[in-house]
């Protein structure tokens, strides 16, 4: 009930009527989470690196092109977030890809925010909070953005500040937790926008598996579910690559039927 999620969280507003709360979740730092898969992978990364070009014998790979030179192989992965499209299509390959910006409001410094705090979703707007640095992150998925050409300098809109802070706003993060209003009245705490891509597929779930090219396999399309995903995702793509998955078995084909689910889960 309402009251009981204020027993325990007494930030949240007397308006909110039910809450769910979830305590084993934990929360994930992608940076970290990146670093620590690259260093215990043992694995060799070559910077500014870029494919240039697929080299194909009668349908098969046989080399990759990059502004470094030519690397033989028979197989690659593509794997390249936003810009799997473009780097499929050098292959002769079409992806069923979008992709569509998102924004994060970062507030470093908020002695507002409980540090114990959970993630704290607005279930009726998707708007959600979580305890970062000294401060906290601030996110809403807008469902009528447009998709955008994969950009590695994605332009952020002020206007994702407004929309989760105002009250005013349908969308603003004060709605349930009224704390905010009042760091929104204050208007001293420091804030920035950072603004990314989410690579999206029709059903939202990833391309996992070969493709129509023989020697290519793909790897991406998480639809804002990478940080989660992405770890089984890759150990399903290198089962499927070793043989020990078979192909049949895979329900992330890039040839899939793409049907519309109600909840979006893997």
């Amino acid at each position: 009930s309402g009251d009981e999620a204020r027993e325990l969280f007494p930030y949240l507003g007397q308006n909110v009527l039910q809450a769910r709360f979830r305590p084993d979740d934990g929360f994930l730092d992608p940076k970290q989470l990146t670093m620590g898969l690259l260093a215990a992978s043992g694995a060799t990364v070559v910077l500014d690196c870029c494919v240039t070009g697929f080299d194909l014998h009668e349908g098969r790979l046989v080399g990759v092109e990059t502004n470094r030179g030519r690397i033989t192989t028979g197989q690659a992965v593509i794997a390249s977030g936003p810009f799997s499209g473009p780097v499929a299509a050098l292959a002769g390959l079409e992806l069923p890809l979008e992709t569509v910006r998102r924004h994060k409001l970062v507030m470093p410094k908020l002695p507002q925010v409980p540090r114990e705090a959970p993630m704290t979703i607005d279930e009726d707007t998707g708007a959600h909070w979580r305890p970062a640095m000294a401060g906290a992150d601030l996110l809403w998925t807008d469902p009528t953005t447009p998709p955008s050409d994969p950009s590695e300098a994605v332009r952020a809109d002020s206007q994702f500040y407004f929309s989760l802070l105002d009250p005013a706003s349908p969308t603003s993060v004060s709605r349930i937790v009224p704390f905010w209003e009042k760091v929104w009245r204050a208007n001293t705490a420091p804030w920035m926008l950072m603004a990314g891509q989410y690579t999206i597929t029709p059903d939202h779930r990833p391309l996992l598996g070969p493709s129509e090219v023989e020697g290519i396999w793909l790897n991406c399309g998480y639809s804002g579910h990478g940080i989660m995903g992405s770890p089984a995702g890759s150990r399903m793509l290198v089962d499927l690559l070793t043989g020990r998955l078979p192909t049949e078995s895979n329900q992330f084909r890039f040839d899939r039927e793409f049907e519309p689910r109600e909840l979006d889960i893997l």
